[in-house]
């Protein structure tokens, strides 16, 4: 299948939320009126607080069931209100629950489409914070902002008329203040975009370096460091408490004279309308219907300026959405080819992670079918890349990378992912039991053949010791087995996916002795019948492969079988010999270093 172009691509953040609004829009309607209709309702208490004024100012005698029909009036009008807002607000939470879902659905997809380069550029915190955070900031426009905001500027236009229709002066003079508080809010919102920049920055740095120094906690432990890692974490919180706060401070003066000032309308309100009463240009009940209204006529105005800030911070997480979702795909042709014999080949491969700086130059390497094919070289040659552009997590810059005789780019992704398994260096396992990371690829498998691709894996005896065997939760990223144990399950994840090439990335580079006999074991059931691609730390581990290809500073360098290489005399007899070497080395009584010749 193709990759998904995302209906919202290219549009921005603000396209982006008309385009989640518009479509929700008969719900989110529904959800305005009902808003529209509370917020009216709380008008009522002081249309019936004017209502008893006129009642005790003109009569002699205020009738006493007229005022008890004006309080109950006011007291419907509040419960109506309430139960109106309340359904209001239920409406717009379904709507913007359901768009948090499609949303983050959406980016989902879309980080799975994409090349991993630009995953992994991200990170795992800005990632987060992105489908979290920013995310999460959308049900606070959709299911509060939204309507508050449409009811908020209905309720205030239509009393505003009102009140002009009354009487125009004392309107003006109610209404003074608000030309007055804007200016002052511009004031305070001037240059705020590059405030919600800095601050939208900082935390995606603070969540980058937490949940770095979260995932990493292990090793901060054994190494002692402790203090440099906690030391980096804290420095990226203090850059956003230090970004907020600067908003904050720049916020301050304008921001405290806007709100002085709308709450001080009255202070106009009162001495205009004392004047005009005096000189008998509006009457008692007029004046105290003023003063009541000038009281609640600025509060919605109020509420709306609170919004306004929370919205910069809307756009600006949207705008980050939407560029995610913007950004191209790896490309799909979404067709099934034909595939020959299930060889690999990088023909003249060029590649960097960095456009500016090459990691592969010119590599050409052939890994015939249901052949081993090792590539070894010192760390940095380029061993793991090639791993990565056979199952295309990155497109070559030049050049070619084939499986079965097809250029990876001219197969469907799924197919190629069908076609190829990888055992990582370090795997994942999920939060999950045994049996389901074990099934990933292929869900609908029986037990008879997860125990026999176990068996073959050498893990199926450890497995069966666990609390409740192949139905035990390993915990997050498999936390609870060993760096060996989770290993042989990936191998056994591969077995099972029954793909004809495996690329295994220094599957024993960081395991005990016992784990890396099993693993061998487990790799030599992996490889029958397979074409086996073994990016290789520990020479030792294949010294009976097909053929090595050696590499260095991201080129071949050589390739033969291990006793051809050894009699050239070249880089490979080198590694070689420092393999043997730093094998046989041990630890004297002393403490000092003792070699075996070799």
């Amino acid at each position: 299948m193709a990759a998904d172009s995302d209906p919202d691509a290219g549009r921005g953040g603000r396209e982006l939320l008309r385009s989640l609004v518009r479509s929700q829009r008969r719900r989110l309607t529904a959800a305005v009126l009902l808003a529209i209709a509370a917020v009216a309702c709380q008008l009522v208490p002081y249309l019936m607080a004017y209502r008893v004024a006129v009642e005790l100012v003109t009569e002699v005698t205020p009738d006493g069931n007229a005022l008890v029909w004006y309080a109950l009036v006011a007291l419907v009008a509040i419960a109506g209100g309430t139960a109106l807002m309340g359904a209001a607000l239920a409406i717009s939470h379904v709507c913007a629950y359901w768009l948090l879902y499609r949303l983050r659905r959406r980016i989902a997809e879309r980080l799975a489409a994409l090349p991993l380069g630009e995953v992994t550029r991200r990170g795992s915190g800005g990632i987060g914070k992105l489908a979290m955070e920013d995310v999460e900031r959308i049900e606070v426009f959709v299911a509060h902002m939204l309507p508050d905001a449409v009811a908020a500027l209905t309720v205030v236009a239509a009393t505003t008329v009102w009140l002009f229709v009354i009487d125009w002066r004392l309107a003006l003079a109610a209404v003074a203040v608000v030309p007055l508080a804007m200016l002052a809010m511009r004031h305070a919102t001037r240059g705020s975009g590059a405030w919600v920049a800095q601050w939208h920055g900082a935390g995606m740095a603070m969540n980058q370096a937490v949940t770095e120094f979260l995932h990493g906690i292990k090793a901060v432990k054994v190494f002692n460091r402790q203090t440099d890692t906690v030391a980096r974490a804290t420095d990226a919180v203090r850059r956003y408490v230090d970004a907020e706060t600067r908003w904050g401070t720049a916020f301050l003066p304008g921001g405290a004279a806007y709100f002085t000032v709308m709450a001080a309308n009255v202070v106009v309100v009162v001495p205009v309308g004392l004047w005009l009463y005096r000189d008998g240009a509006v009457d008692l009940p007029t004046l105290l219907l003023f003063l009541l209204l000038a009281l609640g006529y600025t509060a919605p105005l109020t509420k709306l300026t609170g919004y306004s800030s929370q919205l910069r911070q809307v756009r600006f997480g949207t705008d980050e959405i939407a560029v995610l979702l913007d950004t191209p795909a790896l490309p799909d042709t979404g067709r099934r080819v034909p595939l020959g014999p299930a060889s690999v080949e990088l023909d003249d491969v060029a590649f960097g992670y960095d456009p500016d700086r090459r990691v592969l130059d010119g590599v050409t390497i052939r890994a015939e079918a249901g052949r081993v094919t090792a590539i070894v070289g010192p760390s940095g040659s380029g061993k793991t890349t090639v791993a990565r552009l056979v199952s295309r997590f990155f497109d070559v810059s030049a050049g070619a990378v084939r499986v079965g005789g097809v250029d990876v780019r001219e197969m469907s992704v799924d197919q190629l992912m069908d076609t190829v398994a990888v055992v990582f260096q370090d795997p994942f396992l999920f939060h999950d039991t045994v049996r389901a990371n074990l099934t990933l690829g292929r869900p609908d498998l029986d037990d008879e053949a997860v125990h026999r691709a176990a068996r073959a894996a050498r893990c199926h005896d450890f497995i069966l010791a666990l609390p409740q065997g192949y139905d035990t939760v390993v915990g997050e990223r498999g936390a609870t087995l060993s760096g060996g144990e989770r290993q042989r399950i990936s191998i056994a994840r591969a077995l099972l996916k029954d793909a004809p090439v495996v690329v295994l990335d220094e599957a024993t580079a960081s395991t005990d002795p016992e784990n890396e006999v099993s693993i061998q074991q487990a790799v030599a059931n992996l490889a029958a019948g397979r074409t086996l691609l073994v990016i290789a730390h520990r020479l030792t581990t294949v010294r009976d492969a097909d053929r090595i290809v050696v590499m260095t500073d991201g080129r071949v360098v050589e390739s033969g079988r291990h006793d051809d290489l050894l009699r050239s005399d070249g880089t490979y007899a080198g590694l070689w010999a420092d393999a043997t070497t730093s094998a046989h080395w041990s630890l004297g009584a002393t403490g000092e270093r003792s070699g075996a010749s070799t």
